[in-house]
C-alpha cells in the first residue's frame, strides 16, 4: 500500500459566491415633505444602477423620524422589510428609524442602543445578523442627526456627538463590521467632530474638502430653491450626510464596501447651488436617460430637503465542498 492511501481523508475547500448589501441613510424632514414623491424615492432607492447593478435595499435609515412617523415609512416599504427597534425620547432633531429586508438579515434586538448626541439628540445603534444567503453576515449601524447651524457651540455639540459614537465604538469586538451614517451637518472637513470620525473610521469619498462646483457631486443638501411647506431651500451646497465605514469594511475579506458604489442619489454633479430639479438644466444622474433622471430628481426635490446616500456592500461567504483525492494503491 502506498503512502497516499494513509492520507485518505476528506477536504473541505472554500469556494466563494457573493451577495450584496445595499444600504441606504436618507433625512426625511419629518415626511413634512409631499408623500407620493417620498414613497417614489424610496422605491427608486432599491432601482438605482446608476453605479453598477440594481441590488433591493437590505437596510433603510431615515433621520427627523418624528412619533408616528414610523408607521407611514413603513407602510411605504412594505412587509418585505421589518421595523428595526425605534425609540423617540422627545429628540429636537427627530428619532432615528431602520427598517431592514426581513428575507436577508435580522436584528439582535437585544444590542439595541440609545446614544445621547448632545443638544437633546440620540443616536442608535443597531445589531444585524444575515440569514439565508447571508448567514453568516453581522455588522453594526449607527444612526444620527448631530446639531445643526454654523457656530464654535455648534461643532463642540457635533464634536461630543462624534466622540459618543467612536466612545460606543470603541466597546465593539476589534473586528467588527460597523457603518455609521446620518445627517452629521458638517460645514468643512475641518470640523474637530469630522477629524474625530476619520481617525477611527473611512470616508468612502476620501477626506478632502467637498466645498464647490468641483466637488458638487458629493452634495446632499438641499435639492430646493424655493422654500414651502417647512423644507429648507438653499439648493445643492452642502454634505451633509454620510456613511463612514470601518476599516474591516475595506480589507479584503468578509463583508466589502463595492468600489464607487457610494453616492448621493439624484445628484448629477452638474447642479451645484441651484435646485435638483432645475428648469433651465437637465438632470443626467442616469447615464443617456434624462426622462428617468429628471422624473427621480422631480421627486427628489418634493419629498424632502435632503436627498438618500447610497452604498454597496458585497459579502464573499465561503461555502464548504466536499471532495475526495484520487489514491494510488
Amino acid at each position: 500500500m502506498t503512502k497516499s492511501i494513509a492520507f485518505l481523508f476528506t477536504l473541505f475547500l472554500a469556494s466563494f459566491s457573493q451577495a450584496e448589501i445595499r444600504i441606504v441613510n436618507y433625512n426625511i424632514a419629518k415626511c413634512i415633505g409631499d408623500h407620493e414623491a417620498l414613497d417614489f424615492v424610496v422605491d427608486a432607492a432599491s432601482l438605482d444602477d446608476s453605479k453598477g447593478d440594481a441590488y433591493p435595499v437590505s437596510i433603510f435609515m431615515f433621520q427627523e423620524v418624528s412619533s408616528g412617523k414610523e408607521k407611514i415609512l413603513h407602510h411605504m416599504l412594505g412587509d418585505t422589510y421589518s421595523k428595526g427597534t425605534y425609540t423617540n425620547q422627545g429628540e429636537s432633531g427627530g428619532a432615528q428609524a431602520m427598517f431592514f429586508h426581513s428575507e436577508q438579515l435580522k436584528e439582535k434586538d437585544e444590542s439595541h442602543k440609545d446614544i445621547f448626541t448632545g443638544a437633546t439628540r440620540y443616536a442608535d445603534r443597531w445589531h444585524l445578523v444575515g440569514i439565508n444567503e447571508n448567514k453568516g453576515v453581522e455588522f453594526y449601524v449607527y444612526s444620527m442627526h448631530l446639531k445643526a447651524s454654523k457656530g464654535s457651540e455648534n461643532k463642540e455639540q457635533r464634536a461630543f456627538g462624534a466622540n459618543a459614537i467612536l466612545e460606543d465604538i470603541a466597546s465593539l469586538p476589534e473586528d467588527a463590521n460597523v457603518i455609521v451614517v446620518g445627517d452629521m451637518n458638517f460645514y468643512t472637513n475641518k470640523e474637530p467632530a469630522y477629524k474625530a470620525f476619520v481617525k477611527v473610521l473611512v470616508d468612502p469619498l476620501g477626506k478632502g474638502d467637498w466645498a464647490g462646483r468641483d466637488d458638487a457631486e458629493k452634495h446632499t443638501q438641499s435639492p430646493r430653491k424655493i422654500r414651502k411647506g417647512g423644507l429648507i431651500h438653499g439648493c445643492l451646497d452642502d454634505r451633509f450626510d454620510f456613511q463612514f465605514i470601518s476599516k474591516t469594511l475595506k480589507d479584503g475579506k468578509g463583508m466589502e464596501i463595492i468600489k464607487n458604489s457610494y453616492r448621493a442619489m439624484g445628484n448629477d454633479g452638474k447642479h451645484f447651488d441651484v435646485a435638483i430639479n432645475d428648469a433651465d438644466s437637465e438632470n443626467e444622474y442616469f447615464d443617456n436617460d434624462k426622462e428617468r433622471s429628471n422624473k427621480l430628481a422631480t421627486a427628489l426635490h418634493d419629498a424632502s430637503d435632503h436627498i438618500p446616500v447610497i452604498v454597496d456592500y458585497e459579502i464573499k461567504k465561503q461555502e464548504n465542498k466536499k471532495t475526495t483525492p484520487d489514491t494510488k494503491e
